[in-house]
C-alpha cells in the first residue's frame, strides 16, 4: 500500500532541488539539474520526456519544455525497496502526446506501462505487457498509428527480441526474433519499416526490416532484414527516424568517442551530426525534423539535424542545453 507521506515528501524534495539548482543560473536560465538516463522522447506537444536518477538511485520520469524549464515529475514512488525501478524509464510519447509509454518494475520484473502525459501515474497507470517471473519488457516505442507499441523483451528466449503489442495488451507479436540481441526498435512514420540495433554481425549495427506484412502468413520474424552499417568495426546503436521517413539518426563511436550520425533510410550518405568531445547518444528528431534531442553525458541537449561540418562553426549558438547533470 502506498505511503502518502513518502510520496509527497519525495516529490517535494525532488522538485525543490530542481528549482533551487535551476535558480543558480539566473532568472533567465531554465536548465534544471537532472542526471538523465538513455533516450528521451520529443512530443508533438513541445515537451521532452526523460528518465532521471533521483537521490535514492532510482529512475523517475519527467517532462520539460523543449526549450527547457517547466519541469514536471510524472512518476511517484512508495519507497518500496522491492520495486527497484518503480518510477519508470525509457519514455515514449504517443503520436498525439496524450500518453507516455514507460518501462517500469511494479511487479516481479520490468513491464511496459502507459501513463497520462500531464498527470503521470497520479490518477492511473495501465499495464500493457503482463508480469512474469523472468525476463523483462523494456525500450517501448509508439507505433505511428498510436494503437500499438514496439518494445524489447527477454521473456521468450532469454535474449533480447523485439515485439509489438496493442496498447490494450492484445496481440503480443514477435517482430524480430533471432539468436542475436535486438534492441531499440522504432517504426518508420509510414508504419512499413522497423529500424533497430543488433549484434548479429559480430558488432552492434543498425538494421532495417520491412514489416508491412507483419501478422501475415509469409512474415518471418527470424529474418533480420538489412544491415545498414555493415563493415564498420564500431558500435552503431539507438536508431531514430526523421518525421518524413527519409533519414535515420543513430549514435556511433567510429570517430573515437560517441557522436550522433545520420544517414539516408537505405544506409547511404552516413555523416556525423555532432563532433563534441563529450559522449553523445540516443538521438530523437523534433516533430518538425529540423533538430534532434540527444543525451550528452547525462544531460539533454538539442542540436541541428544537419551534418556537423555545416554547423560546427556556430556550435555554441546553435546547440541548446536543456538540463545539467549533478
Amino acid at each position: 500500500m502506498r505511503n502518502a507521506s513518502h510520496i509527497y515528501a519525495l516529490t517535494t524534495l525532488l522538485l525543490l532541488a530542481a528549482f533551487v539548482f535551476a535558480g543558480c543560473g539566473g532568472d533567465s536560465d531554465q536548465r534544471v539539474f537532472q542526471n538523465v538516463s538513455e533516450r528521451v522522447s520529443w512530443g508533438s506537444n513541445n515537451r521532452v520526456a526523460f528518465a532521471s536518477f533521483g537521490g535514492n538511485g532510482l529512475l523517475y520520469t519527467y517532462t520539460i519544455n523543449d526549450t527547457g524549464g517547466n519541469l514536471v515529475l510524472l512518476t511517484l514512488s512508495d519507497d518500496d525497496a522491492d520495486l527497484v525501478d518503480e518510477g519508470g524509464r525509457q519514455p515514449s510519447f504517443s503520436p498525439d502526446a496524450t500518453r507516455i509509454a514507460i518501462s517500469s518494475r511494479r511487479g516481479q520484473t520490468p513491464a511496459i506501462y502507459l501513463i497520462d502525459s500531464t498527470r503521470g501515474d497520479r490518477d492511473a497507470i495501465t499495464r500493457v505487457t503482463p508480469d512474469g517471473d523472468t525476463g523483462a519488457d523494456t525500450q517501448p516505442s509508439f507505433h505511428p498509428n498510436g494503437d500499438q507499441i514496439v518494445f524489447t523483451t527477454t521473456r521468450t528466449a532469454g535474449n533480447a527480441d523485439i515485439h509489438i503489442i496493442g496498447t490494450d495488451g492484445a496481440g503480443n507479436t514477435p517482430v524480430i526474433a533471432t539468436a542475436a540481441e535486438e534492441q531499440w526498435g522504432v517504426v518508420s512514420p509510414n508504419g512499413n519499416m522497423l529500424a533497430y540495433q543488433s549484434d548479429a554481425a559480430g558488432q552492434t549495427d543498425i538494421w532495417v526490416k520491412d514489416i508491412s506484412g507483419l501478422g501475415g502468413a509469409g512474415y518471418d520474424p527470424t529474418d533480420p532484414g538489412t544491415n545498414l552499417t555493415a563493415g564498420t568495426p564500431f558500435r552503431n546503436a539507438a536508431p531514430a527516424w526523421a518525421p518524413d521517413g527519409t533519414k535515420i539518426a543513430f549514435h556511433s563511436n567510429r570517430n573515437g568517442d560517441f557522436d550522433i550520425f545520420m544517414m539516408n533510410a537505405d544506409g547511404t550518405g552516413q555523416v556525423a551530426v555532432t563532433g563534441d568531445p563529450r559522449s553523445d547518444g540516443y538521438p530523437v528528431f523534433s516533430p518538425g525534423g529540423d533538430r534532434m534531442a540527444i543525451t550528452r553525458d547525462r544531460e539533454i541537449w538539442t542540436v541541428p539535424a544537419e551534418p556537423w561540418v555545416d554547423w560546427q562553426g556556430d556550435a555554441e549558438d546553435r546547440s541548446e542545453q536543456l538540463t545539467r547533470r549533478f
